[in-house]
């Protein structure tokens, strides 16, 4: 029985008092009474489809009405005239009146399908908040490849700041610091400034430019040692002697 129960409403639209109709009801002396009566005369006639009855309860179709709705007979009669001459109300015979713009506010349903709704509502709701929950990951995930991003920026910069720092250790040649001390842990002080002089002119006498001092250094170093492999004859405390 509880899924035939019917529910019923009257859809107000946005420009209702707006409407040149109700715009001039609502100045007449009282107006906004009578505005009020037009819309539980809407009200009533909602189970009926915008219709409304003379039974003869009272004995006009006006004090029917202003019983029903609870107000002063006078006012519904100055109410329901107005209405006829807007063509709001439509009297289809002695007995039967229709609200011309109600039937096309009124909406109904019974109670099953008002909770199909509420459960498709529901689901429509769960399904906007994962919509948001996956906005919100994708934010995330933009936010990291800009992370990312800002890195891979950022590396160049960091070279170009560490090509600055740099130290002149010849007019020509420029190393790191850690650079140059890997070199002199190495093969010693006095062998590595030798060097250094060594790439210094070789540099000025051919205009030739090197990406990294410090390789070309080490490239040199690594063919001395490998031409000049100690032996007996020239070997002092089992250590090759560097001139």
């Amino acid at each position: 029985m509880g899924e035939n129960k019917k529910y019923y409403w009257l859809k107000l639209k946005e420009d209702f008092f707006r409407q040149p109709e109700i715009k001039k009801l609502r100045k007449i002396a009282g107006g906004d009474t009578y505005t009020i009566i037009y819309l539980k005369m809407q009200l009533l006639s909602l189970k009926k489809e915008g219709r409304l009855y003379f039974t003869g309860l009272e004995d006009t179709f006006i004090e029917e009405v202003a019983l029903e709705i609870d107000e002063e007979p006078e006012n519904v009669s100055i109410t329901i005239q107005y209405l006829i001459k807007c063509k709001l109300l439509e009297e289809l015979n002695e007995n039967e009146f229709l609200l011309n713009k109600a039937t096309l506010s009124i909406g109904n349903e019974t109670q099953g399908a008002e909770r199909v709704r509420k459960f498709r509502d529901n689901k429509k709701d769960i399904k906007a908040l994962q919509c948001n929950t996956e906005v919100t990951k994708c934010n995330t995930e933009i936010d990291i490849e800009l992370e990312k991003e800002i890195d891979i920026e950022i590396k160049p910069k960091e070279i170009i700041n560490v090509a600055v720092k740099k130290i002149e250790y010849a007019e020509r040649v420029h190393m790191l610091e850690d650079e140059y001390e890997k070199l002199i842990n190495k093969y010693s002080q006095k062998v590595i400034d030798d060097k250094i002089t060594d790439l210094d002119l070789w540099k000025g006498s051919t205009g030739k430019k090197n990406k990294s001092d410090y390789l070309t250094l080490l490239t040199w170093l690594r063919k001395d040692t490998k031409v000049n492999t100690p032996t007996k004859e020239d070997t002092w405390g089992g250590m090759k002697q560097f001139n």
